[in-house]
């Protein structure tokens, strides 16, 4: 058995770190920018022996099918060899499409993937499957020596440091006492993929945030208010930096901040100042250590998960949790596939707001002031599972109340309308989900204002983008920037605020910085692109529209070719393509579900294209027309 298992792995392996590890390189090559060279070869090495040290596992999984029964030996050959011909095939296949999938546009995609995986059939049906496997078996045998220098990915490991921050432990809780004259603390509190459209404190239709309805009464609400980005890494970097994404360059999920800038965040700022700066943060594509600017915090304590993802939690302590997408990938392919065939995963919350508002509690009982704490809470992110206590109550019946029914009967992102009930009852599921991250945020806000902690501190509520179910799309990630996904709450709170003010004006998430930081006394730095919201700095000052962008499609190592910035002013939002140059415009204080475009209304599209252009058309590679002037 272990001549089997060694004879499969080292199909697996030595295709792989032929085919893969020159691709690797390649991809690898433009974070010269953001890395030095040795956190490029270090990075490069963990991501080869993490997938060698997958591939050891798949060939235990391959190697107890053979034992148990040979299905191949009737055919003419070998088992083992025709297993490790098909599986060193089925690799350099896979390595292929790694290759093509980061270019091009889907149809590209698509179309290449096709000619491949037609040109390796007619290649078998040419030579017949079993030579084709054994010529792949003799190429593994004569190659094996690439095994023999795996060893070496461990030289820049160590050379560079492979890195590794613990959890760092809840402080053990000290007495309290007020103290108004010290510098006010601060609590950031985001959730993820908190629509505005789906709260009652901005309109909606069903009781879903009577708690932020609570709140509001003695916080600035502000309700033209979006992300700078639908879709979680983008917008956590606008929301630690004060900038857009065009400036912190943060472009994909799982991306991170350039090393010249990990000091240019709002965290860095206070610690510097003597704050203790503290996140619990339960989505990974939202970890300081994923955005790489975990020196910027004094406490990370380990996020309050599903038992489950312990695995991608563990990895997020390595060095700037270089591995931490590639576990979040292999997590979430398991849990769907298997682990909704387990019941105690099947109905349980991947995270519990109660159970980070519980650590949070936990941190400030600890922590002498000043701290700044930032909560980033995943649901009301799909899987819109909820505790027991609030299923049922926007939707009576068992529709999507298990992991397995939303993997499995959710309609495409991009559905079409006869699909529109399917998706109306996952929304009912996702306002409970809503109503239940209300509820737990009242619940430290009361222990907040019972301890009197809240005396001295400033309270941040928002999110760090929406969720669509209309128009045809749901969730989020769309390169159309639906309203839906980047209309976001938005409450401030000041330290002893005993009135409500609701504020108009159009922002986004790169004004929460410096709006921390004006009600800080502390001035705005110049890196940052947003401005103070509520203070006297911004009063007199010309109205201008808030922008969101995506730029996924683009490299983040040089200046964007193909995405879509929106600019919302009032009563419109305007999404502007490049480099077609095409918009859309809606008027969404009649139609906030954009059923129906405006056009080119004159006086409305072409002044927000031409703010666009001139915050941000310098910064684009597409040039005049579509970018200049």
């Amino acid at each position: 058995m272990v001549r089997r298992w060694w004879l499969l792995f080292r199909s697996l392996a030595v295709i792989t770190v032929l085919f893969l590890a020159p691709i690797l390189a390649i991809r690898k090559i433009p974070l010269r920018y953001f890395l030095s060279t040795g956190d490029v070869l270090a990075q490069l090495a963990l991501e080869i022996s993490a997938i060698l040290l997958l591939e050891a596992l798949a060939a235990a999984f391959f190697t107890l099918m053979l034992s148990a029964a040979h299905a191949l030996e009737p055919l003419g050959v070998e088992a083992d060899d025709a297993w490790a011909g098909f599986l060193a095939l089925a690799s350099a296949i896979i390595c292929l499409l790694v290759l093509i999938s980061p270019f091009g546009d889907s149809i590209v995609n698509a179309s290449v993937s096709a000619a491949v995986i037609v040109a390796v059939i007619g290649v078998v049906a040419f030579r017949g499957w079993r030579p084709t496997f054994a010529l792949f078996n003799r190429l593994n045998q004569s190659a094996q020596m690439v095994l023999a220098a795996c060893p070496l990915l461990l030289i820049p490991i160590l050379v560079e440091g492979l890195g590794w921050r613990s959890f760092d432990p809840i402080p053990v809780p000290r007495q309290f006492t007020p103290s108004p004259t010290a510098a006010p603390n601060v609590v950031l509190i985001s959730f993820d993929a908190m629509s505005a459209q789906d709260m009652s404190l901005y309109g909606y239709q069903l009781p879903t945030t009577p708690q932020f309805d609570r709140l509001a009464q003695r916080s600035y609400k502000f309700v033209n208010f979006y992300s700078t980005s639908d879709f979680t890494s983008p917008a956590a970097a606008s929301l630690l930096t004060g900038q857009y994404p065009l400036t912190h360059r943060v472009f994909q999920l799982y991306g991170h901040i350039p090393n010249r800038l990990r000091d240019h965040n709002l965290a860095w700022i206070l610690r510097q100042r003597g704050y203790t700066t503290a996140a619990i943060v339960t989505n990974p594509a939202a970890n300081p250590m994923v955005l790489r600017v975990g020196d910027s915090f004094s406490m990370l304590p380990r996020p309050p998960v599903f038992s489950w993802f312990l695995p991608g939690n563990f990895l997020l302590q390595l060095r700037y949790g270089a591995l931490s997408e590639i576990a979040d990938s292999f997590m979430a392919i398991a849990l769907r596939n298997f682990g909704c065939l387990f019941d105690r995963f099947n109905r349980a919350s991947w995270v519990d707001p109660n159970a980070v508002f519980a650590e949070a509690r936990e941190f400030i009982r600890g922590t002498p002031a000043p701290y700044f704490l930032w909560i980033h809470v995943y649901p009301p992110h799909a899987p819109y599972v909820t505790d027991a206590s609030f299923q049922g109550r926007f939707l009576a019946g068992s529709d999507f109340t298990t992991q397995s029914q939303f993997f499995w009967q959710s309609p495409p992102q991009a559905y079409p309308p006869e699909m529109q009930p399917k998706v109306d009852l996952l929304r009912l599921r996702y306002d409970e989900s809503v109503a239940e991250c209300d509820s737990a945020m009242g619940d430290f806000l009361d222990w907040m204002a019972a301890s009197h902690r809240d005396s001295n501190t400033v309270i941040v509520a928002t999110a760090d983008h929406g969720e669509s179910f209309s128009d045809g799309y749901w969730t989020h990630d769309s390169e159309d920037l639906h309203y839906a996904e980047t209309h976001i709450p938005l409450l401030i709170s000041l330290p002893g605020q005993r009135r409500g003010y609701t504020e108009t004006e159009d922002g986004d998430l790169s004004d929460v910085a410096p709006s921390i930081l004006a009600a800080l006394a502390i001035g705005k730095p110049s890196w940052m692109d947003g401005h103070d919201l509520i203070g006297a700095a911004n009063a007199g000052a010309p109205p201008e529209p808030a922008f969101s962008m995506y730029l996924a499609k683009s490299s983040a190592f040089s200046r964007p070719a193909i995405g879509a910035i929106a600019a919302n002013s009032g009563p419109y939002h305007l999404v502007w393509y490049f480099p077609s140059g095409r918009m859309t415009l809606f008027d969404i204080a009649r139609d906030p579900d954009e059923t129906s475009y405006l056009g080119s209304t004159p006086g409305v599209a072409m002044p927000l294209v031409m703010e666009i252009k001139r915050h941000f058309g310098n910064a684009l590679d597409c040039g005049p027309p579509v970018c200049g002037p």
